[in-house]
């Protein structure tokens, strides 16, 4: 986000802020989890200051809307109202809920590429080489997804700031947004600490991880023979059913709710239907655990 932005958000409703600050205290760890570079006053400064913005631009809108269309008053001083509301609102939830979704997401990433990094880990660390180097290896690897990146920060820790490979992991391990991956990085430093066998620890986890990785790859193709099965009930043989219904009332005649059966038809085949399987494929998609 722009400097400037940033500042005018402050200047604007830092004072603000700082009265309801503790109101807004669970999006710190989310945002230290989507890797926003930005303080907690910051970011709620931004919401506040956009909030408002939106507010003023929807109802300029409105009112530049008024010039040229001609609402019944009562319509108008409604829309004057309540759609100003609405977008401001809805800016506001935006800002709100992004950190906490970018968060999941980059979880998600991170929990279902943990099985094979750990593996790779495990693989490495049975060489010998020291664990700076083996998060530089897993770092390297974008296929990983976003455990590469906290990888780096992990090796960034290390060379820029000069912490120990224990304080690098642990301070990754206080900002990651996956809980497995915080698992893995406490009990790499508690091993290391301890004087014990990393890489039989390594090994340990990856049985452990590949294990969990297989039964939730199971369950959830369990899971998608029963979807499977709603959606040959609810969209195919329902619409046929109903279309062979709506054929026979051609014949004999008459209208469903002021609508013909050709009507019917056509509604059902370019618009019902579509979104019902445009929804059917959203629902998979928000369900599909990525495993």
């Amino acid at each position: 986000m722009l400097p400037l932005y940033e500042k005018l958000a402050k200047v604007s409703f830092g004072w603000l802020v700082e009265k309801y600050i503790e109101n807004f205290e669970p999006l710190k760890q989310h945002l230290r989890g989507a890797r926003i570079n930005m303080l907690l006053k910051t970011w709620v400064s931004v919401i506040f200051f956009t909030t408002a913005l939106s507010y003023i631009v929807t109802l300029a809108g409105v009112i530049a809307l008024g010039f040229f269309v001609e609402f019944f008053p009562l319509l108008y001083i409604i829309m004057l109202v309540f759609i100003p509301i609405l977008g401001a609102s809805f800016t506001f939830l935006i800002f709100y809920v992004y950190p906490i979704q970018k968060a999941k997401s980059r979880a998600t990433s991170i929990n279902n590429n943990l099985p094979f990094a750990i593996t790779h880990m495990a693989a490495t660390a049975s060489s010998g080489i020291p664990p700076e180097f083996m998060f530089s290896l897993i770092a390297g690897f974008k296929e990983y997804g976003e455990i590469s990146k906290e990888a780096q920060m992990v090796v960034k820790n290390i060379k820029t700031f000069g912490t120990s490979s224990v304080a690098a992991m642990k301070t990754v391990a206080s900002q990651t947004p996956s809980k497995e991956l915080r698992e893995v990085l406490l009990g790499i430093s508690s091993t290391i600490e301890t004087g014990g066998n990393l890489s039989a620890y390594l090994k340990e986890m990856s049985d452990k991880a590949l294990f969990d990785y297989r039964i939730k790859r199971e369950k959830y193709l369990k899971t998608l023979s029963t979807y499977a099965d709603i959606y040959t009930a609810l969209l195919v043989a329902a619409p046929l059913f109903l279309l062979s219904t709506l054929a026979t009332m051609s014949i004999i005649g008459g209208d469903v709710m002021g609508f013909s059966t050709s009507e019917i038809v056509t509604i059902m085949t370019w618009l019902v239907l579509p979104l019902m399987n445009i929804g059917f494929l959203a629902f998979i998609h928000i369900t599909y655990p990525g495993v």
